[in-house]
């Protein structure tokens, strides 16, 4: 499995040295313009600028695809460390060790994506693994012979839960693994990337969106002072004949 991080103003990424000291491949997919401004391995132009993280994260989706690999993590390029929650407790792990173990069970599930826990909500879980139920943000894990969609442009901002809604209704499932966390600062606080979509609000409008397009499964939320959508996978998987755990 290679790991893809897609990067825009973050230069200084670091990131991709968890998965380095863990043994894994890492590529970095940049704007063209910013291809000489970052020192990082494996970088890869996505031929564009200014499209947006829809665009790059269907680029990723061809050009992995394209050079024969099936099973790829997506990554966000702010995260600062991994770990697991064990007695309660959320502890760190070096590098990306943590996420070997998890790698191999995707492997091996069949399912078409996977996710993991953040940080602060880690510790209180029981279940080591969750079928249909759970998320799929800032970390995605993709097995590209089940995935036969792309993101959606129409839900940019938001686009990670709509994709997990498009699994789904493809009758494919997805896995959660909710005691392996990653920390990394609050969506839309760091510098570069997504900052300026959360700063001007256009998550509201994006979960706004995202909710019209899945009226049946969808509620809008107030969440900390932002407008967000919440989504039932559960529901709808269960509504697709698929087994929810």
């Amino acid at each position: 499995m290679i790991v893809c991080i897609p990067s825009l103003g973050r230069c200084e990424t670091k990131t991709y040295r968890l998965f380095e000291q863990s043994g894994f491949e890492v590529f970095h997919f940049l704007e063209p313009q910013e291809m000489l401004d970052y020192n990082v391995p494996n970088k890869v132009s996505i031929e564009a600028k200014g499209k947006g993280i829809v665009y790059v994260r269907n680029f990723i989706k061809s050009w992995a695809k394209n050079n024969g690999h099936t099973h790829v993590c997506v990554c966000d390029d702010d995260v600062n460390h991994f770990g697991k929650a064990i007695q309660k407790r959320s502890r760190k792990f070096l590098g990306a060790d943590v996420l070997k173990e998890i790698f191999v069970k995707f492997q091996q599930s069949g399912a078409a994506v996977a996710g993991i826990n953040q940080r602060q909500y880690a510790w209180s879980e029981t279940k080591t693994y969750k079928i249909n139920r759970g998320k799929v943000e800032q970390l995605c894990l993709l097995n590209l012979s089940k995935v036969s969609w792309d993101y959606d442009e129409s839900c940019a901002g938001k686009e990670d839960k709509d994709f997990v809604m498009q699994c789904i209704k493809n009758k494919q499932s997805f896995l959660f693994f909710p005691k392996v966390f990653l920390s990394a600062p609050v969506i839309g606080t760091n510098d570069g990337g997504l900052n300026w979509f959360y700063s001007q609000k256009k998550d509201g409008e994006a979960a706004c969106r995202l909710a019209s397009k899945w009226p049946k499964y969808s509620k809008i939320i107030k969440k900390k002072g932002r407008i967000d959508c919440r989504l039932n996978y559960e529901a709808f998987a269960k509504d697709q004949g698929l087994r929810v755990v």
